[in-house]
């Protein structure tokens, strides 16, 4: 869900692992404090004083966590952005400078320039996405550990290498059994993840990943959820130059999931399969083929979940 751009005063944090350096847009000279409980207290306290109504903050792997959880839980909009966003608008405004205190500054000019921001971060759907996150780590371990097991001719390392690979499938199975009893007992999520999996090549790990990772599925207008994921194509034409349309950008692992039920979809599903036919019969190439598919599942995603009514699956000709 999206909400309009409110009048009110603007901070931008620059979050770290011990410190928090804040400012708001076009004030005073901002502030530090610890990146620890007391500190955020301190940070929620400083803003408040300061009548901020929304406040803006870099993705960091993790270290933003809980002061973005205790600004929502204090009222305040949040803004969470990539940092690649703030460097862009940095370039743009010809600052090239970089500290704390003025990446705080930074990102609060960044922060006052977005027009709407999302409603506040449902904090199960953030407490599964990190257990979810664990999942898919292990399941990169356990991978990377087969691949290296091909090459492995010693008896001995063999041995070692297959015991810790039974204990990362152990483990991922169950972190997956986990995550999937959680969202079972929370009767909406329930009902989301139902809707999910009765799209064609939605398995349980797939629906999974839609439901945490892509929140906003239901509630967007047509076309958004693909440039949301990344496989919307983008015009690149200037002049007399036509280029081609390429994807890019989007989140990277509901993508990777997606693509994998693209390929179950366009293999098994009826519909899918006729519509993924006629793109190859026009010459597309198989790659495009692929990303078209991905495209109508994520579509056809928003729209069951809009609606509140599973997938009608095509009949077999």
């Amino acid at each position: 869900m999206e909400q309009s751009k409110t009048i009110t005063a603007v901070a931008g944090v620059d979050v770290g692992k011990r410190w928090l350096d804040a400012a708001v847009n076009g004030g005073e000279a901002g502030a530090r404090f610890a990146n620890d409980r007391k500190g955020i207290g301190e940070l929620i306290v400083w803003l408040k004083v300061r009548e901020v109504g929304r406040v803006g903050m870099e993705a960091t792997g993790g270290y933003e966590r809980e002061v973005r959880q205790a600004c929502a839980a204090a009222g305040l909009e949040v803004v969470v952005h990539q940092p690649a966003e703030v460097r862009l608008f940095a370039r743009l405004k010809r600052l090239r400078a970089k500290t704390d205190a003025i990446d705080a500054r930074l990102i609060a000019a960044a922060t006052a320039q977005v027009d709407t921001v999302r409603a506040a971060a449902d904090p199960r759907l953030a407490e599964l996405a990190e257990r979810l996150t664990a999942y898919e780590q292990i399941v990169d371990q356990a991978a990377g550990l087969k691949t290296f097991l091909e090459q492995v001719r010693l008896k001995d390392l063999t041995q070692t290498l297959k015991r810790q690979i039974a204990t990362l499938e152990r483990l991922k199975a169950r972190l997956c059994a986990d995550i999937l009893a959680r969202i079972r007992a929370q009767p909406d999520l329930r009902a989301r993840f139902d809707l999910l999996t009765s799209l064609p090549g939605v398995g349980p790990i797939v629906a999974m990943s839609l439901l945490i990772r892509m929140p906003e599925l239901g509630a967007m207008k047509r076309g958004q959820p693909a440039a949301l994921v990344g496989v919307a194509p983008f015009d690149r034409q200037s002049g007399q130059f036509k280029g081609k349309t390429p994807i890019g950008g989007g989140r990277r692992r509901p993508r990777r999931m997606l693509y994998l039920a693209a390929l179950a979809a366009k293999r098994f599903d009826p519909g899918f399969k006729a519509f993924a036919t006629r793109l190859a019969g026009t010459g597309k190439p198989p790659k495009l083929v692929i990303v078209a598919v991905m495209r109508k599942l994520v579509e056809a995603a928003n729209l069951i979940l809009a609606r509140g009514q599973p997938w009608a699956k095509a009949k077999p000709a």
